[in-house]
């Protein structure tokens, strides 16, 4: 009998309720003395044990069921049984030639006219791209004629697809071409599928013929071109060229069928890439407009390319000002990246011509360069970067082909500030970083050839404390000991030459009233140590270079202290000589 009811005393009355002994005892017995629930059937005791080896045998019936219910039928479960089997031997290291020849004749008739069902798992597929892999031709062919009039299917599959690649890679040529031609008509479609635009990319880059890459590129001027291939247009603007009447039919074409593929975010490709370069050169101002709008935020895995970079500076150029702030915005945690990078770099290159706004540019991109300007230095192509913030367009440093490229940005609708103004707001900023830079590796940077020409234009352009200090040490190593033919500073020729730039440009330095090396160097370097520098070619000619500026308190003291040494002067034979008595002779005469 068990009570229920309240324990409060004003509850109403308990109430008693009828129970069978049997079915409390049962259910008490449902847990263990710690609380826990046993489980407990009607059939056994609690106390029996399991019989754990009938329990095994049970889990994997129920497995290999499942197993047969994955592969849909016990026929293709069993052939792949058998097929993993021999695969498992076939695909180690160790296996020997003679081996694996005999693994694939064993293969080849179990597998023939099964291929279809195999390739779609992610497990079976392996066995068929291995034969293809390991076996000859003789165990290729028999496969590729299976299963060849559904290489464009198989394209969009997630595993089948590997087996096309697996074609395209070990196939032979008649093979590889017939796959490529299997594409003709699908090209737009398949760029526009996640998996299949892979398979795409692969053929379009890896193995189509120039040919071949012109007509799967023509498929996305218009549905002439998809239907019949012309061998004399290669890109764009050759279509325009040939048909300057049917230019905004073709460019309407293009754009439906670039939409899709940006609108789905699969335009990694590199023939995304160049149409998409194409489209924004010759299109029209609105149709630019959406497109950029449509990438402005997508930019960053496409930039690693030689036309992923053209797009993203495209898209600089032609943006607003929103939209460019958007496309640096998105390139944040990566500008390292980017600047290291043989095509991304040139992205950086376009934003320093034609961003106006240089305060967003010193938050956003100089900021986060110069946290790692030492990996910026390790590069050849972050280098450069810090070469462009210097000296903008300067054919010392860039190629003409890179000028031509930069200079395809002049003259924007969207860029309204100076030049020179803009970039003497990014060189105040940088100065003190790259300064600072060349002070702390100035010794070792001053005598290497890769570097003084850099040292000579940052000294000229760039102005900070850091400046004077670079001024004194190099006149420090030009005042140690001078001896012929011990590799003093001063009979480096490379180091020779930036000292004379830094000198002729010491009278603008002097004008805007900011110490100058020849002042520092006659404070430093001993006078002993200056008329010893007559004794060499570059000595003298580095001498008549700093009489040349006509700085006060200079050329004069610089006269009056080699005055005494014009004998000597002139029994050297070296040009150096010649030219620095005439200065001193030059002198005299005037007075």
């Amino acid at each position: 009998m068990l009570y229920t009811g309240g324990r409060n005393n004003d509850a109403a009355p308990l109430e008693t309720v009828d129970a069978d002994p049997l079915e409390v005892e049962k259910l008490l017995n449902r847990f263990d003395e710690k609380g826990k629930k046993r489980q407990i059937s009607d059939e056994t005791d609690s106390n029996e044990k399991p019989d754990w080896k009938k329990v095994k045998a049970d889990r994997k019936e129920l497995k290999v069921k499942h197993k047969v219910n994955s592969a849909g039928s016990t026929e293709k479960y069993e052939l792949g049984v058998r097929a993993k089997k021999i695969w498992e031997e076939l695909r180690e290291r160790k296996c020997t030639k003679a081996r694996k020849q005999e693994l694939c004749k064993e293969l080849l008739p179990l597998v023939r006219g099964k291929v279809k069902m195999l390739i779609d798992a992610h497990d079976t597929v392996r066995v068929i791209e291995t034969l293809l892999a390991v076996g000859g031709e003789e165990h290729r062919t028999p496969i590729f004629e299976e299963i060849k009039d559904s290489l464009v299917s198989m394209s969009k599959r997630k595993y089948s697809r590997h087996f096309v690649v697996k074609i395209l890679k070990y196939g032979n040529k008649d093979q590889k071409k017939f796959a490529i031609k299997s594409l003709k008509g699908q090209v737009v479609k398949l760029m526009s599928h996640k998996i299949a635009c892979e398979v795409v990319e692969l053929a379009y880059n890896d193995y189509a013929n120039a040919s071949q890459r012109s007509m799967m590129v023509q498929e996305f001027y218009g549905p002439q071109f998809r239907l019949f291939h012309e061998e004399d247009i290669k890109c764009l603007d050759d279509v325009l060229k040939k048909y300057p009447e049917k230019k905004e039919i073709i460019l309407k074409d293009l754009h439906r069928a670039l939409q899709p593929i940006i609108t789905k975010g699969v335009f990694t490709n590199t023939m995304v890439h160049t149409l998409i370069r194409d489209f924004l050169i010759h299109s029209s101002t609105g149709d630019r407009t959406a497109i950029i709008e449509s990438l402005r935020e997508n930019l960053v895995p496409i930039i690693h390319t030689r036309d992923g970079a053209r797009v993203a500076m495209l898209c600089l150029w032609h943006g607003t000002g929103k939209d460019r702030k958007v496309i640096i915005k998105s390139l944040r945690t990566h500008m390292v990246k980017t600047a290291k990078e043989e095509h991304g770099h040139m992205v950086l290159l376009a934003a320093f011509d034609c961003v106006d706004d240089t305060v967003f540019l010193k938050k956003v991109v100089l900021a986060e360069l110069f946290e790692e300007i030492d990996e910026l230095v390790g590069s050849d192509y972050g280098l450069r970067v810090l070469r462009y913030l210097v000296a903008p367009r300067s054919p010392t440093f860039f190629h003409p082909c890179i000028l031509s490229v930069l200079a395809q940005g002049d003259g924007n609708e969207h860029s309204l500030k100076d030049t020179n103004i803009r970039q003497r707001e990014l060189q105040e900023y940088s100065s003190m970083h790259i300064l600072r830079l060349l002070m702390s590796n100035i010794t070792d940077w001053a005598v290497n050839p890769n570097w003084t020409l850099f040292i000579g234009a940052a000294v000229k352009t760039l102005d900070s404390r850091e400046r004077d200090s670079i001024f004194y040490k190099l006149a420090e190593m030009l005042g140690e000991p001078y001896t012929a033919g011990t590799g003093h500073t001063l009979e480096v020729g490379h180091t020779n030459k930036m000292l004379t730039y830094i000198i002729k440009c010491d009278p603008e330095r002097d004008q805007a009233g900011k110490a100058t090396l020849c002042s520092i160097i006659l404070k430093v370097v001993k006078e002993e140590e200056i008329v010893g520098w007559v004794a060499s070619n570059r000595g003298c000619f580095l001498l008549a270079n700093m009489i040349e500026t006509g700085l006060d308190g200079v050329s004069l003291n610089l006269k009056k202290l080699l005055a005494p040494n014009k004998e000597k002067l002139g029994n050297f034979d070296f040009k150096g000589a010649e030219v620095l008595l005439k200065h001193l002779e030059c002198s005299e005469e005037q007075k």
